[in-house]
């Protein structure tokens, strides 16, 4: 890249301004997120309130329920199919 004398860069001091409060505004947002991280460092784990306690064992009871519900099932349906394969049941 070749710059030549006649080659002229303008900038208005309205740009300049711009640039300065732009910079200056993601620096203090970086150090206050940075201090956040640092005081949440120093903040004891968050405790799991009773009620979301509750709630996820609630779900997850439900859950293995129906899971075991349909474990039933299948095996009811290995039983015929065993059946099936072991008596010879051919239709011709």
């Amino acid at each position: 890249m070749k710059i030549g004398e006649n080659t002229e860069f303008k900038l208005e001091l309205k740009t300049i301004i711009s640039i300065i409060v732009l910079t200056s505004t993601f620096m203090g947002m970086y150090y206050t997120l940075q201090g956040d991280i640092e005081e949440a460092k120093k903040l004891p784990p968050a405790q799991i309130e009773r009620l979301e306690y509750d709630l996820k064992r609630e779900w997850m009871e439900s859950h293995i329920l129906s899971l075991e519900k349909d474990v039933k099932e299948l095996k009811q349906e290995i039983k015929i199919i065993d059946k099936e394969l072991h008596h010879g049941t051919k239709k011709k």
